[in-house]
């Protein structure tokens, strides 16, 4: 039985590198050389026996028909494997994956280590981290992992990918984090992905990226189909997070502010005497909502939130999301260049088909990007070039990135627009999911934006 330990591969690599970097190699080292490529080697099937057992295929669940031809029919219209999965609670059952592996389904068939194929429950999703767990029946206790703590890591250290790309089960790659704190990358709305080049391929989805000790430090979630190996991981510290609360309520509660933001500009910097890309200014505050029960203001500019500083948009968005509803946070703010700190009460984030509008917007469902269009001008004889942008609803996928009213929309991925229904055909072309590139202008200057259709 193999006893060697995955601990030993930060020294076991070290030699490796010293070798070689040397110009000895590993073959001129004669037996000492030989026994440390075993040592490695064994190390890695240690590491592969002890996590492949606790990761999952999962698939759409087709339930049983009475017409083999019809079931037949039905299962070629369908992937093999939509993802993977890892089990994060043997005892009880729980599975972490990805929201967009189970997307619009109640029951999902796990196909357990071994092959045994067993029917789990939804027990809940969240499309803002791309995070869901699946709960099936257990007899006994299945095979799981531990999660890590993906606060202390570092770039360059090495993982482990494991998942069912292409529907080959329990495939593992190995490579090392090349990157932390990814955001902007329009996968989520919460951004804080673990970059790495370890092989990640369709099916990867929803599999555990792992530290060399076998514990579980991301969730795999996504890959840039035109690069090579850049792929993308939740960090473990907010899987832990997220499946907590939809393991207890079935949903994630998070706080919310109330106030549309974006990047403070440079002239604003210059002009409030802070550094540009510190903090963010409030362009909206909505009705009713508590940065306006606190006295926020537009203009305001936001530096810190319960003492952490904030340096952009979707770096508060993500903060804010942290925080439990109900709870009272002190907001560090600049007001017309004067320092001033205000206590708000965080509200619960509204659920994803409430729309929130500003105080000066009546309630109405907002269109695609979630902005609200006018001419650019109202004379009939010369309507103008391009279309402004009347208002921007925070949580859009304008909103996010820190569009604002006022803005001018000149083309939408290289097309010049001239009026609404010009804009409106381009659009319908972009399928859901796909960037949208534009090009604005603001206090007439021009700048391109890129932005995912969400609809």
């Amino acid at each position: 039985m193999n006893t060697r330990s995955p601990l030993r591969l930060p020294t076991l690599l070290a030699f490796i590198a010293v070798f070689f970097l040397s110009g000895q190699g590993i073959a001129q080292a004669g037996p000492q050389g030989l026994k440390i490529l075993q040592d490695l080697e064994d190390a890695f099937v240690s590491l592969a026996d002890k996590v492949r057992p606790a990761v999952v295929s999962l698939s759409p669940y087709v339930p049983p028909s009475p017409s083999v031809r019809k079931q037949d029919s039905l299962q070629k219209g369908r992937p093999n494997n939509a993802g993977a999965g890892v089990i994060i609670d043997g005892k009880n059952g729980f599975i972490v994956t990805n929201s967009h592996v189970v997307r619009n389904s109640d029951k999902i068939q796990v196909t357990l280590f071994g092959g045994k194929k067993v029917v789990g429950q939804v027990v809940g999703t969240d499309d803002d981290t791309d995070l869901a767990v699946v709960k099936v029946p257990v007899t006994s206790p299945l095979a799981s992992v531990q999660f890590g703590d993906s606060s202390q890591l570092k770039v360059g250290q090495m993982v482990v990918a494991v998942g069912n790309p292409y529907g080959l089960s329990e495939t593992m790659t190995l490579g090392i984090i090349s990157g932390l704190n990814r955001e902007n990358v329009n996968l989520s709305r919460y951004e804080d992905f673990i970059q790495t080049d370890a092989s990640i391929n369709p099916g990867n989805s929803g599999g555990p990226l792992l530290s060399i000790r076998g514990e579980v430090i991301g969730i795999n979630t996504a890959i840039i189909n035109y690069a090579q190996n850049i792929g993308f991981s939740i960090p473990s510290n907010i899987v832990k997070r997220i499946t907590t609360q939809l393991k207890e309520n079935g949903e994630v509660r998070r706080g919310w502010l109330g106030v549309g933001i974006e990047m403070v500009g440079s002239e604003t910097a210059a002009s409030a005497h802070i550094e540009e890309g510190k903090g963010v200014m409030i362009n909206s505050v909505f009705e009713g909502d508590p940065a306006e029960k606190a006295g926020l203001r537009v203009g305001d500019i936001i530096l810190k939130i319960g003492g952490i500083a904030i340096n952009s948009p979707t770096r508060m968005i993500r903060i804010v999301g942290v925080i439990s509803p109900g709870q009272t946070v002190q907001l560090d703010i600049l007001r017309e260049g004067k320092p001033k700190v205000i206590p708000v009460k965080l509200d619960n984030y509204p659920k994803k088909n409430l729309k929130k509008a500003s105080l000066s917007t009546p309630q109405k469902l907002f269109p695609i990007l979630g902005i609200e269009l006018e001419p650019a001008s109202k004379e009939i004889d010369d309507p103008g070039e391009g279309l402004i942008i009347k208002e921007v609803i925070l949580g859009s996928a304008a909103g996010t990135k820190g569009v604002k009213s006022g803005d001018k929309i000149l083309a939408v991925n290289g097309d010049s627009i001239m009026n609404r229904q010009q804009y409106e055909e381009l659009i319908e072309k972009i399928q859901p999911g796909s960037s949208v590139f534009l090009l604005l202008t603001r206090n007439e200057k021009k700048f391109h934006l890129t932005l995912v259709r969400e609809k």
